[in-house]
């Protein structure tokens, strides 16, 4: 019975070993990638239709498309669903300026209200209730459309 116990124990220090090993080895690896590693998704180039298209589908469409059960036509005059209407912008001016995500009255709205000549636009999307109070969108999207906006906003 003391064999037993000496070999379970022994075992035991054997697996507590190999994890150690494990960690340390996913630790150096980590500690040792090349500098601009992490860095190495900043460079890629932001897809559209899987990265973009679903957020706008999700978030912004719904007010911002045509539809001919709205004689109003879409939201401040702006498509989203649409390349051409998009670049073309709305009532409040042109939303996205590829290359200058900084300047894209869409990015802008996305953070918070924006100040366009003597009105304020309201921040962006309006929430789906009159009571509701204002949620952004996640940080993570923003970052995308941003990147993607600086990037050319290319619709493909």
């Amino acid at each position: 019975m003391g064999g037993q116990n000496a070999r379970y124990a022994s075992g035991r220090l054997w697996a507590k070993l190999a994890a150690a090993a494990v960690v340390a080895g996913i630790g150096l690896v980590t500690w040792t990638a090349p500098v601009g590693a992490a860095d190495a998704g900043a460079d890629k180039p932001v897809d559209f239709k899987k990265d973009i298209k679903p957020i706008l589908d999700k978030s912004c469409v719904r007010c911002h498309r045509e539809d001919p059960k709205n004689p109003r036509g879409p939201a401040a005059k702006l498509r989203l669903d649409d390349h051409a209407a998009a670049m073309k912008g709305g009532k409040s001016g042109v939303a996205i300026v590829p290359g200058k995500a900084d300047e894209s009255l869409l990015y802008k709205l996305l953070n918070g209200p924006v100040k366009n000549g003597d009105k304020e636009v309201a921040a962006m999307p309006k929430p789906r209730q009159r009571n509701e109070a204002f949620k952004p969108l996640p940080q993570d999207q923003i970052a995308l459309i941003k990147k993607w906006i600086d990037q050319g906003a290319k619709w493909e």
